[in-house]
């Protein structure tokens, strides 16, 4: 590595922490402290320091109880087993029996879903639709028990925070519809584990991990009797008050700017409110707030066909479909109730400021989302990519011209572009390191898996209707200002027909040094590059411009990618200002 990249990441490490902070620093430092000796410690000395030892409490049963049609009986149990067939993110694994819960060669994602125990929801939903369980859940129970035989506690990624809040939900689940499941040997391991987590908490770590830990115990402290599980559920929903009123953002948003992480935060609310009326007939009117307004936040982003914009992580598979959500979340709270009409009647622009998204609609299936926004929390960059001033289009619910997505996480190449500005519809500016190489600045500089050090912030944001049938989003941030350079970018649809639609896109750089630059052009995944054939660009004082096709990928899901193409508009610019303005014709009979 030579000296300047070994500057560059000595740089971006060092905002990366002092974004993150002395606080949350001396936090991360004592729960990774926390688990290096808890797995050096035997295992029951790891469940006393977690105050997991000693009585479990009686598992709380519902009252009055569930109607008979949510009361199942137990699945019939397999009379033998060979292999199990697993299914996480588009990936097939026939697993041998007895199963190996954590093995190093698996991705490690997988693995946390294998620990989720998401798949016996799956099981259960069918179960309480039908009457009757599925074929595989005949491998519940030894699978239940397997667990608990295999993961001492603190060994593994089933002790893991994240997975121990995913999973106690679940038995809880299990356990509520199906109470011949709830053995003493699984209550008292579901109780360690609900204790382990209390005393292991990502609150260093925030976002969306820290309320999956709190609502987690929040449900199982109200699940359970006595003294002990009411501290832990007044705890948790202490903090959990506390957490949502920063964490929701004012236009109802999640704070980390993903559709996908705030329709599972939104779920797990609901979920929560839903326990909580069961139980207590108590909801607590901050915590329906809440979901008011996460719910109101997703109404406005819903697209035509139930999609959402796919700024930041926002794999498609990574939460239950946003009308799912929707649809539970009014199921808890009635007066969320949207109708059609409403849905049909949205407004031209609908702008969401501490969101950073704006989105035009300007009729007949026409629809464009624009990012000019607060990227993430400083502290919380996992999800983040490097997309400000992205935009994308789709109509009827068809992607004309969108980013890559989410479709792998990790370290890796394919993770790397899909964060990186290359994989979005932005413009890049870019510095000649040494002759014939361009270092293109990213204004959110992502970096490794999850993390980011420069985070650009918005400024100048613009959006209204001038007319009718004109509509446009615009804006700002600082991202290039350390290079002496700045760009600006406005979106503008018009004239809005059933058969066509005029797309504007200006922007102005302002550099005070030469510079590179290129402008991508995503187009959907079943999107012919004819689209672009009418692309008129105005571009006057850029040096050398080239204009070469790419292929590159769309994500519909983790392991899934289509093939599709992109256009890159390239060139050189001298010192001073320079307008780019690119005028697209397009029509609803593209191919």
């Amino acid at each position: 590595m030579s000296l300047a990249s070994k500057l560059v990441s000595l740089g971006r490490m060092s905002r990366t922490l002092a974004d993150i902070g002395p606080i949350r620093l001396q936090r991360r430092f004592r729960y990774e402290l926390r688990q290096r000796i808890d797995r050096l410690l035997p295992p029951r000395i790891s469940l006393a320091w977690a105050g997991a030892q000693g009585h479990t409490p009686r598992w709380r049963t519902i009252h009055p109880p569930a109607s008979g049609d949510d009361v199942l009986a137990l699945p019939l149990a397999a009379s033998s087993l060979q292999v199990i067939s697993f299914n996480f993110l588009n990936q097939e694994r026939q697993l041998p029996w007895p199963i190996e819960w954590n093995d190093p060669q698996w991705p490690r994602l997988w693995q946390f879903n294998l620990h989720y125990f998401g798949w016996t929801r799956e099981w259960l939903n069918e179960a309480l639709k039908t009457g009757d369980w599925p074929d595989q859940a005949a491998v519940l129970q030894p699978l239940l028990d397997s667990w608990i035989a295999s993961n001492p506690p603190g060994r593994g990624d089933g002790w893991h925070s994240y997975t121990l809040s995913l999973r106690t939900r679940n038995w809880i689940a299990l356990f509520q519809r199906c109470p011949s499941l709830a053995t003493p040997e699984r209550l008292q391991s579901l109780w360690q584990q609900l204790c382990w987590l209390q005393a292991h908490s990502e609150h260093c770590h925030g976002g969306n991990h820290w309320l999956e830990n709190l609502t987690a115990l929040a449900v199982g402290g109200v699940q359970f009797d006595g003294p002990k599980a009411i501290r832990m559920h007044h705890r948790a929903m202490r903090q959990l008050q506390r957490e949502l009123s920063q964490q929701v953002l004012g236009d109802g948003g999640h704070e980390e700017r993903s559709a996908s992480y705030h329709l599972l935060m939104l779920d797990r609310l609901a979920e929560l409110a839903q326990t909580l009326q069961t139980i207590t007939g108590d909801q607590p009117s901050w915590l329906m707030e809440a979901i008011g307004a996460m719910a109101h936040w997703a109404e406005m982003i819903r697209l035509e066909t139930g999609a959402s914009p796919r700024f930041n992580d926002s794999a498609a598979d990574a939460a239950p479909p946003l009308d799912a959500v929707l649809a539970f979340a009014t199921a808890v709270v009635p007066q969320l109730t949207p109708s059609a009409e409403h849905r049909r009647a949205q407004a031209v622009v609908t702008d969401l400021p501490d969101t950073g998204w704006t989105l035009l609609r300007p009729g007949h299936g026409w629809e464009l989302m624009f990012k000019c926004g607060v990227p993430c929390p400083n502290h919380l960059p996992p999800h983040v990519h490097s997309d400000q001033l992205s935009f994308e289009l789709c109509r009827h619910g068809r992607w004309l011209l969108s980013e890559a997505g989410t479709s792998i996480y990790g370290n890796g190449p394919e993770r790397a572009y899909e964060r990186s500005g290359a994989a979005h519809n932005v413009l890049q500016l870019g510095l000649e390191s040494t002759p014939g190489a361009i270092r293109w600045i990213e204004p959110v500089d992502v970096w490794g898996g999850f993390r980011a050090g420069r985070k650009a912030q918005p400024r100048d944001r613009t959006f209204g209707q001038i007319a009718q049938g004109i509509c446009f989003a615009g804006g700002s941030h600082n991202g290039f200002d350390h290079i002496g350079a700045n760009h600006h970018r406005r979106v503008t649809l018009s004239d809005p027909q059933h058969s066509r639609i005029n797309l504007d896109v200006s922007d102005t750089v302002i550099t005070r040094i030469p510079l590179h630059v290129r402008q991508w052009w995503h187009l959907g995944p079943t999107i012919n590059r004819e689209l672009l054939d009418q692309l008129v660009l105005n571009a006057p004082t850029v040096l050398g411009a080239e204009f070469t096709w790419h292929s590159t990928w769309f994500s519909t899901g983790f392991g899934q990618r289509l093939p599709r193409e992109s256009f890159c508009i390239s060139g050189r610019l001298a010192a001073g200002e320079h307008q780019l303005r690119c005028s697209l014709p397009l029509s609803h009979r593209v191919r």
